[in-house]
Formats: structure tokens, C-alpha cells, sequence
């Protein structure tokens, strides 16, 4: 029944491989950029709450916005750290249920991250902002782009370990076994 689903994970476009490589290295290599960059995301965000004020009046609301989004955002790679982590762990021991979780958050991430991309395009070509230029857009567009070959390379691989699994499980009850043992 829930093969029928849109959202399914059948939706997302296979890969067989990482270039020449395998799809297990583009997944470990995938990782290992997650990482680098969630740590380096995590030390922006603590640098950046150190600097703000530590007093404030409630009227403040730019302060409280900004500290609330600093806190989202470490949050937010602080999970996307750890579900890495354990998603490395199941690249490396091919075990496909420790990858899932990385996949369904990775997707949630890079749709969140079209829907921002196109709403502030969209308001800066409303407004007629000229503080972003063109080279910021691009490497946007880039970044977006690398998350989702990331994510459609490690879901590829997930589906490679599940099918080999299918597989050896179909293969250990052949029909001689069964009608045998029934």
C-alpha cells in the first residue's frame, strides 16, 4: 500500500555509482562533507551567540529573532551531525536501517532549502534589492545542488542494501526448503 505513496522513498532517481567509484564511497565521502561542514556550521554558531548582548530589554525583538534563529540553526546541525554520524556508521557496517533516518531528514533539509531559495529569489526580484549579486545566487544554486546529489547518491545506496538483503533473504527460503520443512 504504501508503495502508492508520493512521498515514498521510490521517488528519488538511483545513481549506480559515484563517477567510477562505487556508491559506498560517494555515501562515506558524503558523509565526511556533512560532517566537515555541520562542525564548522556548529563553530559559527557558537562564535555568533557569544558576540550577541547578553542584556536586553523584551521590547527587543530583533535580538530575541536573531538569538532564536542562532539556536534553530545549531539545532538544526547539531541533528544533522549526529544522524551522519550514524548514517557513516551504517555505510561502512552496510546496514541500511542506520542510513534511513539520514535520508528522510536530508530531504526534509534540501526541501526546505528549494522553498527558501525560490521565496528570497522571489523577494529580491520583487524588491529590487541590489545587495545580492549574482555570484551569491550561484553559489546558493551550487550548494543546493551538491545536497541533492548527496542525498540522491547515499538513497541510492540505502536502496542497493535493501534489494542485496531482499535477495539473500529469498535466496535462504528456496522451495525445497519450505515445502520440506512444512
Amino acid at each position: 500500500m504504501y508503495k502508492q505513496f508520493p512521498l515514498s522513498m521510490e521517488n528519488i532517481p538511483r545513481h549506480s555509482g559515484f563517477g567510477c567509484l562505487s556508491l559506498k564511497f560517494g555515501s562515506i565521502f558524503s558523509a565526511l562533507i556533512v560532517i566537515l561542514y555541520s562542525v564548522l556550521a556548529l563553530a559559527q554558531c557558537l562564535a555568533t551567540i557569544s558576540v550577541l548582548p547578553t542584556k536586553t530589554t523584551p521590547d527587543d525583538y530583533a535580538f530575541m529573532l536573531t538569538y532564536g534563529l542562532v539556536v534553530t540553526v545549531t539545532i538544526v546541525h547539531s541533528v544533522t551531525f549526529f544522524l551522519t554520524a550514524i548514517m557513516l556508521v551504517g555505510v561502512l557496517r552496510e546496514r541500511p536501517r542506520l542510513i534511513r533516518p539520514w535520508v528522510i531528514w536530508t530531504s526534509l533539509q534540501v526541501t526546505a532549502y528549494i522553498l527558501l531559495f525560490i521565496f528570497f529569489t522571489t523577494i529580491n526580484m520583487i524588491n529590487n534589492f541590489a545587495d545580492n549579486s549574482l555570484p551569491i545566487y550561484f553559489i546558493e544554486f551550487l550548494s543546493l545542488l551538491l545536497r541533492a546529489y548527496m542525498l540522491v547518491l547515499v538513497a541510492s545506496y540505502y536502496k542497493q542494501l535493501e534489494e542485496e538483503r531482499d535477495e539473500r533473504l529469498k535466496s535462504l527460503i528456496s522451495k525445497d526448503i519450505w515445502y520440506e520443512t512444512a
